[in-house]
């Protein structure tokens, strides 16, 4: 998969605006560079308080439900995008979900105020992140569904779905750009999920959640360097249940040679592949992996998970685009399941709300981070020919 398709797999998930107004304070301050932004640890957020969330339907979010069509559509604008705009950042929106059922899938869209078509390069990426429930491998929010100009649109079996109710909450952040030559003055993004209820059938689809996995932790940046030579990077934690995982994808840079999840209780190899290359060398994608019909790999949760990547560095210097790791896929888990209960006050939930609140443009993955202090139960390799060193 190529860079931010990573969501291909997750047909679902498959990562603070001070009530601003629709276009006028978002183009003034976002059509700007993004400044640094060194991300908040778990430790850094100890003592402190979850954020307050975005006004619900804001400005720049409307929702409709087109029950004939079994269609919940986010319509995210009015946009004014210029020509030769860079990264555009829009202020996060919260909305809520307005049905009971399982979502199956999912469809992107640019369209003008009239509703016709726009080129779907003035996308750059949009994430829905539910504030209110937790992510399968950590205490942060969950990531719902993303999706960028390479994953458009995706779709699951009915026999399966990821399960939301009336009112569930969802932060949505996006972003986007205008690299065409001439302005787009009025864009809308239509973000449309495809949905069933209990009364569309016998039998109710088994509930599968989305999940991701990084070598740097879940919290903060998730790039890393690159020096000459060998660079192991890894993370391990566990899971909050007992699942089957159903299908898993990832993303690599340049010079990477493999991707793998471990777990690390039994010694045994979930999954692992290496890197699609072009006849240049480059990265071209990741070979994903599909269990639904032998029913999953099933993880457990008194288990301690690694995901881990490596790279080979032939050159002198540090490879340009540096390095990334993630794993996304889809997991069964059983309806009558019990996850831990959902608390507000974790430090790693806090300091991840409020990375997202304040620096959305690092929630596709490329924003700055601190090569500090690691995150508990995160580590790092680094062999060189002269050095084996930490980063």
């Amino acid at each position: 998969m190529n860079r931010g398709s990573i969501n291909h797999i997750l047909a679902l998930a498959a990562i603070a605006s001070l009530s601003w107004t629709a276009t006028v304070h978002g183009q003034q301050s976002m059509a700007m560079p993004d400044e640094p932004y060194e991300q908040l640890t778990a430790a850094d957020a100890a003592g402190l308080e979850a954020p307050a969330l975005p006004d619900m339907n804001g400005a720049l979010v409307s929702v409709r439900t087109l029950a004939d069509e079994r269609l919940v559509e986010f319509d995210i604008g009015p946009i004014e995008l210029k020509a030769g705009m860079a990264h555009l950042r829009l202020p996060i929106q919260l909305a809520a979900f307005p049905v009971d059922g399982w979502i199956h899938g999912f469809e992107v869209a640019m369209v003008d105020g009239e509703g016709n078509e726009l080129p779907m390069d003035l996308l750059h990426h949009v994430n829905f992140i539910d504030p209110d429930k937790r992510e399968l491998f950590s205490s942060i929010a969950r990531r719902v569904m993303a999706a960028g100009r390479e994953t458009l649109h995706e779709q699951l079996p009915r026999l399966i779905g990821y399960p939301v109710s009336d009112g569930d909450r969802m932060l949505i952040a996006s972003m986007f750009a205008n690299t065409l030559g001439q302005d787009y003055p009025d864009a809308h993004l239509l973000v449309r999920f495809q949905y069933t209820t209990e009364a569309d059938g016998f039998f109710q689809p088994r509930n599968v959640y989305p999940f991701y996995l990084d070598v740097m932790g879940p919290i903060g940046g998730k790039d890393f360097p690159v020096p000459p030579g060998k660079t192991v990077q890894y993370w391990e934690g566990q899971p909050a249940v007992d699942g089957r995982i159903l299908g898993i994808g990832g993303h690599l840079h340049d010079h990477a040679s493999k991707l793998s999840l471990l777990d690390m209780t039994t010694g045994k190899t979930v999954w692992e592949t290496g890197p699609e290359r072009n006849a240049e060398g480059r990265v071209t994608g990741v070979p994903s992996g599909s269990f639904m019909w032998t029913l999953g790999r099933k993880i457990f949760a008194d288990h301690t998970y690694r995901i881990s990547v490596e790279y080979d560095n032939p050159l002198d210097v540090p490879a340009p685009d540096g390095g990334m790791g993630a794993i996304g896929g889809v997991v069964w888990v059983g309806k009558n399941t019990a996850w831990p209960e959902f608390d507000r006050g974790d430090d790693m939930y806090v300091a991840d709300l409020i990375n997202t609140l304040q620096a959305p443009a690092n929630l596709h993955g490329h924003g700055t981070h601190a090569m500090g202090d690691a995150e508990a139960g995160m580590g790092s390799e680094a062999e060189t020919e002269h050095a084996e060193h930490q980063h």
